[in-house]
């Protein structure tokens, strides 16, 4: 549950992102390593979410933390795609 935003983001640099971003130099590679940090982040919240369940406060902090960032990303590829 808590990978659902950062599933969706991975899911919009995959498809519509990273086709358009290659046409602008230097973009590609960036938005590449993104969506590669975006997958890394998923991993984590996957591991993080069955230790949640053991009420580790600091696996509950990262987990909100990884969670705004992914939001961010989130805004920031919806920005790109409707430019």
């Amino acid at each position: 549950m808590v990978d659902a935003v950062v599933s969706f983001a991975v899911g919009k640099l995959g498809d519509a992102l990273i086709g358009e971003a290659y046409f602008v130099a230097g973009v590609g590679d960036q938005v590449k390593g993104l969506r590669d940090e975006l997958k890394r982040m998923l991993c984590f919240l996957k591991d993080a979410d069955a230790k949640d369940r053991q009420g580790d406060e600091r696996v509950r902090h990262w987990i909100k933390d990884i969670r705004d960032l992914a939001f961010d990303a989130e805004d920031v590829i919806e920005t790109y795609i409707l430019k």
